[in-house]
């Protein structure tokens, strides 16, 4: 392989993932662009992920394994990988996910209409654990589209999807360790300010939805704390404040999140989001789509909340600017250096 001329480093963390590691790993060799190169990281696996890994390197001279040296998370894992990215453009996947054929290539055809286009994603289908397709995921295609989406957290491509400008990313902290989740959000929503996202109308990519998902396993409680605390965060430096995710300590950042939790908590979120649950699992149990719809529909009026859940499904949440718009009424000082900060506090200075 010509390493001086690849165009896609394709950036894949695997954490005890030999159970799809294979069909990954051959989506990404298998693809029409073969000027690529597969980097696989293992963060500590317990499994034979390793084995695997290294078996395809020493079949294919596109593939790197390496290996982290304590088990450090995604954000970091991917870090590393992409440090010794040689290819122009960034790609992500999951290690229990699979890339279409044509993926990079339909992905860098777009690239090159447009020189201005630093991220690039594309609709999916979802599949189950065996593989089985559950759905097509369509999206809009357009920045403006696209950035009204993501800013009001809103269903949103997944980064298995997501292929990056290296020029645009090399001088920024790309998956942010601070983000026990939703490091992948932040890195939308810090790309999107400085240059234009697109998404291709086709799907490019098979996701796998399974009790072995991060999202899954946390429970979805503390993703929400986190989403949330990227796109506050946002708010926070297009309106050129001190953005927490930057400028605090690990101590003074969980602080912030607990503030975050806590708004959540007030807003009544969270039961909010289990009302939404509880429905979708109502809707699912039958094939009827007729009587799904109706069940669905009414566990959610039975609720109280069928109005704000219908409305932030289709048009998002205004939540993340609001909190925002509270936390900048802080003091700058205080945003700065004390999360704990409290507003009976404002009154005294």
């Amino acid at each position: 392989m010509d390493r001086q001329n690849i165009k896609v480093s394709v950036i894949m963390a695997c954490y005890n993932s030999s159970e799809y590691l294979d069909d990954a790993i051959s989506s990404i060799l298998n693809q029409t662009l073969s000027d690529l190169e597969l980097i696989l990281i293992d963060d500590c696996s317990t499994d034979n992920t390793i084995d695997i890994a290294r078996r395809y390197q020493m079949q294919d001279d596109r593939v790197n394994v390496l290996s982290m040296p304590v088990n450090s998370g995604p954000a970091s894992t991917r870090n590393t990988g992409i440090r010794i990215a040689r290819g122009k453009w960034l790609a992500i996947l999951d290690s229990d996910d699979v890339a279409l054929p044509s993926r990079f290539e339909e992905q860098l055809r777009l690239a090159d209409s447009d020189n201005n286009l630093i991220m690039i994603m594309s609709n999916f289908i979802s599949m189950d654990a065996t593989g089985r397709k559950i759905k097509e995921h369509t999206y809009p295609t357009k920045h403006k589209d696209l950035t009204e989406r993501l800013y009001s957290m809103r269903a949103f491509p997944p980064h298995s999807s997501m292929m990056y400008r290296k020029s645009a990313v090399e001088k920024m902290l790309v998956f942010n360790p601070k983000y026990a989740l939703s490091q992948d959000y932040d890195l939308w929503l810090r790309l999107s300010e400085i240059g234009r996202l697109a998404s291709i109308d086709k799907p490019l990519v098979r996701v796998r939805k399974h009790n072995q998902n991060i999202s899954n396993l946390e429970g979805g409680r503390r993703q929400a704390c986190y989403g949330f605390a990227a796109a506050v965060c946002h708010y926070l430096r297009i309106n050129h404040c001190p953005d927490p995710s930057a400028v605090y300590d690990e101590t003074h950042w969980r602080a912030f999140i607990l503030w975050i939790e806590q708004q959540l908590i007030a807003a009544d979120y969270f039961e909010k989001q289990k009302a939404w649950t509880e429905a979708r699992v109502k809707y699912f149990a039958t094939r009827n789509r007729l009587l799904a719809i109706l069940r669905f529909g009414n566990h959610l009026l039975k609720t109280g909340h069928f109005s704000g859940l219908m409305w932030n499904k289709f048009f998002g949440s205004s939540l993340p600017k609001c909190l925002a718009q509270e936390w900048m009424k802080r003091p700058r000082a205080v945003q700065v250096s004390d999360p704990d900060y409290q507003e009976s506090e404002t009154m005294s200075l």
